[in-house]
């Protein structure tokens, strides 16, 4: 009784404490009389506590990431008990009177509240035995790896990965888990005097840096899932912390449908209890002790089966948008602009103007910043557009191009989408310029006092705008144009350009290095894609 189940901040807890604390709760939901449990505790001791006791109990076990009031409200009646962290640390001070271990009725209902594929909040019924069936299938694939290992999450243990492989799957193994959530890679390294799992996000390894320091960490094994991890943050995961992640692919729905390493290629090995099929609209369905459905449960993804019986994802269903009469995947294209080997990540997305077109988002690889140093944007997007012109027809080759140094990711390290979209519709452009008093625009203006005249600014505008975003934008009607202060030779100049994309409208100001004034404007054009 005095093993270690968990470490946390202020030291450890025994098995004694977890059974003890297990018992408050189990007393406290046996008594409270409600039905439904919406558990939500950021330590995951607590969590781990509080889920096992209400279970015990023999009631309805929720777990919401989102504890907004409205949100709570919205999936509550009143047969529902809000059961946040706090609360459940009050229950176990209180103590029980009755320290005794209760099996759990795997037919016990589990809740999972999740954003599914659309962002709206989606209900996934399991029960508990989904659960422990699948930590069963983990813990023989992996649990003598986890031997005398501490597994540590940098996930959100409210989904179902990090439930399953931070609490579950440690918790089947009789191995300890660390309470807080690792949220800096720099945090690693108070770990370096114990031997670990860890249980991760794309995210959180693109976050390590290449001049990371953290050294000799004792990492038994690296998981990785939530969504996409690009071949070179994996790479650099191993060189860094010495292991190569698993990653895992699966849903809510369905929990863990297969597993790979990436550097033995990029298909999937299906987990032994699924059985997979591909159904009539292309995507993968998969049936195993998992899921709920009988009939097994139909993904969005799209896939390719190999004769070895393993799979490659070829997009999502939804993914496949139609440009001048032309289905193309927005996944595809993605791929290809990774397969040019100088993009670390790819966002590709169906915009319409006058008409439907494509935009790539793109983040330049070590290789692909080097290669494109010192080289205009034009330039790049012409090196992508001839790539990708060797695999695809003109009118789906992206028209739009933006490079950036990061994508926002949500906490499962998922890109949003809709904040991409956005840098092709509201744009601010800052440039340092300098007119040189050689400079063709003075000449002519005017012999005893050059200066720069209102065409040459509205020019230099256009210029830097085209430069910037690789276009060729056509001026179509002057709103406003307004000068405050001449701009003379041998000027060291700032230009700000505001671009509404909805308006095709660009405003600009010319101003010094003390934010004085020179010009501003306002004019409309004509942007043909």
């Amino acid at each position: 009784m005095n093993s270690i189940v968990c470490y946390n901040e202020e030291g450890v807890k025994t098995q004694a404490d977890f059974f003890n604390d297990i018992s408050a709760v189990r007393k406290f939901a046996i008594e409270n009389k409600k039905r439904t449990y919406i558990l939500h505790s950021e330590n995951l001791y607590y969590f781990a506590v509080a889920f096992i006791g209400i279970l015990q109990a023999k009631k309805t076990l929720a777990i919401s990431a989102n504890i907004s009031p409205e949100f709570i409200k919205e999936i509550s009646d009143e047969e529902t008990h809000f059961f946040p962290e706090e609360e459940i640390k009050m229950c176990t001070c209180k103590g029980a009177s009755v320290n005794q271990q209760f099996d759990i009725d795997p037919q016990s209902d589990v809740i999972l509240w999740t954003s599914g594929t659309t962002g709206n909040p989606k209900k996934i019924q399991k029960k508990y035995h989904h659960l422990s069936t699948e930590c069963k299938e983990l813990a023989d694939l992996w649990g003598d790896a986890a031997k005398d290992c501490l597994f540590c999450e940098t996930v959100n243990h409210h989904h179902i990965y990090g439930l399953l492989f931070s609490f579950l799957l440690p918790l089947r193994l009789g191995a300890p888990f660390l309470a807080e959530r690792i949220e800096m890679p720099e945090t690693l390294e108070k770990l370096q005097d114990k031997k670990i799992i860890l249980a991760s996000s794309p995210a959180f390894l693109k976050r390590i840096s290449k001049d990371s320091n953290i050294k000799s960490l004792r990492l038994a094994g690296l998981f990785c899932s939530g969504g996409v991890l690009p071949f070179e943050s994996a790479k650099d995961a191993q060189r860094i912390l010495g292991q190569w992640p698993v990653e895992i692919y699966g849903s809510t729905e369905t929990g863990g449908i297969a597993h790979r390493i990436s550097k033995n290629g990029l298909e999937w090995a299906p987990f032994s209890v699924c059985s997979i099929s591909l159904a009539d609209n292309g995507c993968l369905c998969v049936k195993s002790p998992y899921i709920a459905e009988q009939d097994g449960f139909v993904t969005g993804d799209l896939v390719e089966f190999l004769d070895n019986g393993n799979f490659v994802l070829s997009g999502r269903a939804d993914s496949i948008v139609k440009i001048e009469e032309k289905r193309i995947s927005l996944t595809e294209v993605e791929n290809r602009i990774l397969s040019s080997g100088l993009a670390q990540e790819a966002c590709v997305l169906a915009l319409s103007g006058k008409r439907q077109y494509l935009a790539a988002a793109i983040v330049l690889n070590a290789k692909g910043k080097e290669k494109f140093f010192g080289t205009s944007k034009l330039q790049i997007n012409s090196f992508f557009k001839d790539h990708l012109s060797k695999f695809l027809e003109n009118s789906v080759i992206p028209k739009k191009w933006r490079y950036v140094e990061a994508f926002a990711q949500d906490a499962q390290g998922k890109i949003k989408r809709q904040d991409v979209e956005k840098l092709f519709f509201l744009e601010k452009i800052c440039a340092e310029l300098f007119f040189a008093a050689n400079n063709d625009f003075f000449d002519g203006h005017f012999p005893q006092f050059a200066l720069l005249p209102a065409v040459a600014q509205i020019d230099t505008v256009i210029k830097v705008f085209n430069k910037f975003f690789g276009t060729n934008i056509i001026l179509k009607r002057i709103s406003r144009i307004k000068f405050t202060t001449p701009i003379r030779p041998n000027s060291k100049v700032q230009l700000q350009i505001n671009y509404c994309e909805k308006e095709k409208m660009i405003s600009f100001e010319f101003f010094d290095m003390q934010n004085k004034k020179y010009s501003s404007g306002t004019f409309f054009c004509d942007f043909p894609l």
